[in-house]
């Protein structure tokens, strides 16, 4: 009971603490010489930032932006909520999904992982029947007729069908899409047609709210949204010790002999800790990272600051080096 109380102190310290920096200056790793990029998600950590350190550039997005992603793979569709704006489904029969009016802790809600959809993948003749959670949190929608969704998915021959009702059926979008290979990302507040969200070139890493489970806990608090690096689409990683290996001393040839993993969640989001000393956030230099992307391309990269020249947090700073 104390562990479990514990947890939740320190969780909620994380959330509602102060985003100033400590008064000495920010200590820069030894080395610290390569290039910088910045990626602002906000202190609220409202904003999605797609990163490509190919081309040293970022694209942002705010989270509330898009609901639902359809991500083609093979011969299917890939269902992901918005992991973003702590959102949960609960598939249902279709008889379930007429007759459901308001929503209920009985259903078997899901939430996305990193690398796990809540919901399962669409087929060509596939329907499927769901409630939607759009934001558990009620950071953005706090009455039921905003927050809830009856989302109806289906695929016959060449076209994609979303259906999605408020619970009382009153609201009404419908979207009609060719099928298609590339991703779609749809907002439940804008019918009709896709949204843009992901930039048209690839990006290696996204800085994102993603929910991350800890399960050791009780259910209620098993599902914690984190501040965290996501891998992009057909990026690997691996995390290396400093002590092993100084930062500096990484090159391609001892890049080569790393293991590698296409874990989206790899580098995660505990290259930050919370200080209490100090109430501020602090990076972890004892490791960093270095990311594949082809089979002779490979990069760097440590975090080396998450505050902002006000001392505002969600200011990640990532110093990297192409190898």
């Amino acid at each position: 009971m104390k562990r479990m109380a514990y947890r939740i102190l320190v969780l909620a310290v994380g959330l509602f603490s102060a985003c100033r920096k400590p008064e000495k200056p920010w200590k820069l790793p030894e080395g610290t010489g390569g290039r910088v990029i910045e990626a602002n998600t906000g202190t609220e950590y409202d904003t999605v930032v797609f990163v490509s350190m190919e081309l040293g550039t970022t694209h942002s997005k705010l989270r509330r932006e898009w609901d639902l992603l359809l991500y083609p793979r093979g011969s299917t569709y890939q269902v992901w909520l918005n992991a973003a704006m702590y959102a949960f489904a609960a598939q249902v029969s279709e008889a379930e999904w007429q007759q459901i009016t308001q929503p209920s802790p009985s259903l078997p809600w899901k939430c996305d992982l990193a690398d796990t959809a809540a919901l399962p993948s669409l087929q060509e003749g596939d329907l499927l029947y769901f409630i939607l959670d759009r934001d558990r949190g009620e950071a953005f929608y706090r009455q039921l007729r905003q927050r809830y969704r009856k989302v109806r998915l289906s695929w016959q021959g060449r076209e994609v069908e979303v259906l999605a009702l408020s619970m009382d059926g009153r609201d009404t979008a419908l979207w009609r899409l060719p099928v298609a290979a590339t991703p779609i990302y749809l907002s439940l507040d804008r019918p009709g047609t896709p949204v843009e969200i992901a930039p048209v070139w690839r990006s290696e890493l996204v800085l994102t709210r993603y929910i991350h489970p800890f399960y050791d806990q009780p259910e209620e608090f098993r599902w914690y949204p984190v501040l965290g690096a996501l891998l992009g689409d057909g990026v690997e990683a691996a995390a290396v010790r400093t002590a092993e290996t100084p930062y500096q001393d990484m090159d391609f040839a001892k890049a080569q002999q790393l293991s590698y993993s296409s874990r989206r969640d790899l580098i995660g989001y505990d290259w930050k800790r919370y200080d209490f000393n100090t109430g501020t956030y602090t990076v972890d230099l004892s490791r960093y990272f270095v990311i594949r992307t082809g089979p002779m391309t490979y990069y760097k990269l440590r975090f080396i600051d998450f505050y902002d020249g006000q001392g505002r947090k969600g200011n990640v700073k990532i110093e990297y080096e192409p190898l």
